[in-house]
């Protein structure tokens, strides 16, 4: 009986932890002013390890669909990181510019403002937040981006909310998979794959 009741215990925490996981939910509205995109998404890991795949920004394209590159290029301790992001976006490249230089004001370990400097966008500007310290915590984005060009008129709203949600969730997937790599004995820092 003992043992049903453990393997009980452990379906159930991994039920738990399947929940924890869920989909992001991802709004996204376009306009005159540009794109606006809300989303958040639970995920079964601590706002360490969150915070720490979120300021990997040397290895944000291991794991991040369509993006090709993205590197710290201010030099080390001159405030604000300076990060370049270069992206293989096609039709998207309004949600995911080719290519943008942003601003990260970090404010250690919940919440990240940026904005663009350069680039091939006209603005772009937003924040990383996460909410919580142990597992499972919420992360959530905020942007607001101005193109270069007007969204093309056949392009609506779901089809930039499937694009983000699809970068947003790989962001969660690898903050999960980090949390529980030390407990496998794994390097945190290698994506599988």
């Amino acid at each position: 009986m003992t043992r049903f009741l453990g393997l009980v215990g452990l379906f159930l925490t991994a039920v738990a932890a399947s929940a924890a996981a869920a989909g992001a939910k991802v709004n996204a509205s376009t306009g005159l002013s540009g794109i606006r995109v809300e989303a958040s998404q639970r995920l079964n890991a601590d706002a360490q390890t969150v915070w720490q795949t979120l300021t990997d920004y040397n290895r944000l394209a291991a794991f991040i669909p369509d993006m090709v590159s993205s590197r710290v290029i201010s030099p080390p301790g001159a405030g604000p990181k300076k990060v370049e992001q270069i992206a293989d976006a096609g039709l998207f490249a309004f949600v995911m510019p080719d290519q943008v230089v942003l601003i990260m004001e970090e404010t250690p370990i919940n919440l990240i403002r940026f904005r663009s400097v350069a680039g091939k966008v006209a603005a772009m500007n937003g924040e990383w937040r996460i909410q919580g310290d142990k597992a499972p915590v919420t992360l959530t984005y905020r942007a607001h981006i101005v193109p270069m060009t007007p969204v093309p008129p056949l392009v609506t709203s779901y089809f930039i909310e499937d694009e983000v949600k699809n970068r947003f969730e790989a962001l969660g997937r690898e903050a999960e998979r980090r949390m529980r790599a030390p407990a496998a004995g794994q390097n945190p820092y290698i994506p599988p794959r």
